[in-house]
């Protein structure tokens, strides 16, 4: 199956072609310095998203394609600063939309228990399903894999290679369209940063 986007953010400004949306106070730079230990692949930049809080709680990038039946996407993400101050307190981390910007699944990072956590969220029977939350530590690589598949109608969730979870879409489900990467619509009240690379659908 050939790649739709394949982006390594190396050299300088994008590989790609994206628009973005930054809200006052916040950045994205898609030639940061990688921190850390790079995953396997990586070169020396990735993109760095920051917010500032939940009014100004928009840092993220967007490629729109022709309308695609089956997604399966990779990214690596890194927290090097987590604001999300409250339990509930959310940022969409990844997200795959339709045509009309509709999501139809996204992976979403939220405080719960006092700690961050990742999980998969997809909409399949006419509304949105979650996968259980995993931990996550700050300043350390973490892959994501995903996949939505309406033609077969399957969905999977895994992090660093480990199935978290799968099972099966039910209609109505949307038709996967564009995607976005960065910090959308976050919920917290003080500042996160957040680095990702290799991203590929």
């Amino acid at each position: 199956m050939a790649r739709i986007v394949d982006e390594n953010f190396e050299g300088t400004g994008y590989e790609e072609t994206w628009s973005e949306t930054i809200d006052a106070c916040c950045t994205l730079d898609e030639d940061s310095t990688i921190p850390g230990t790079p995953p396997n692949g990586a070169g020396s930049q990735c993109l760095k998203a920051v917010v500032l809080d939940a009014t100004n709680n928009l840092a993220y990038n967007q490629q729109i394609k022709s309308d695609t039946n089956i997604v399966y996407a990779r990214f690596y993400m890194y927290l090097s600063e987590n604001g999300l101050t409250t339990n509930g307190n959310f940022v969409r981390i990844l997200t795959v939309l339709d045509s009309a910007g509709n999501s139809c699944c996204r992976v979403i990072l939220e405080r719960n228990a006092g700690v961050p956590k990742i999980y998969y969220s997809y909409y399949s029977a006419g509304a949105f399903s979650s996968t259980a939350m995993v931990a996550i530590n700050l300043n350390q690589w973490y892959r994501g894999e995903f996949q939505y598949d309406i033609t077969y109608l399957l969905w999977e969730w895994k992090i660093d290679g480990t199935s978290q979870a799968n099972g099966s879409l039910v209609a109505a489900v949307r038709t996967p369209n564009r995607i976005r990467t960065g910090l959308d619509s976050y919920t917290g009240t003080a500042q996160t940063t957040l680095y990702q690379d290799l991203v590929v659908w």
